[in-house]
């Protein structure tokens, strides 16, 4: 039996957080939820985690802070997710190290292709 790959979900909003769980659950990984990416990053060893998704524009650490910092620190991939947006947000967000940008509402075989194309 193979093991579940660890996904860390970061969003202020519960409601998606809980979607983006049945997703994750979906695709055949274990999801652990965080309502912020100040929450995430308390966290003492952040190794176990295979994979972060996390919303752009969250109170603290915004998303692509999130993502520079994970990524400056050689942590798995990271997708970003967003109500809001543009060109200006998807650059910066592949330039602090995104894996993927993904613009809400998505379509969720677009994220499960995503996660079956990072985690298997």
């Amino acid at each position: 039996m193979s093991v579940q790959s660890l996904v860390a979900v970061v969003d202020d909003d519960e409601d998606v957080r809980l979607s983006l769980e049945m997703l994750v659950d979906s695709a055949g990984h274990a999801a652990v939820l965080f309502e912020s990416a100040d929450a995430l990053l308390a966290r003492d060893d952040l190794s176990g985690f295979d994979c972060f998704i996390s919303d752009v524009q969250m109170p603290g650490t915004d998303g692509i802070q999130l993502a520079r910092r994970l990524r400056a620190a050689g942590w798995a991939p990271v997708i970003l997710i967003t109500a809001f947006a543009s060109e200006d947000v998807e650059r910066r967000a592949l330039e602090a190290g995104a894996s993927r940008f993904l613009a809400k509402p998505f379509d969720p075989d677009a994220l499960y292709d995503e996660l079956h194309s990072l985690l298997g």
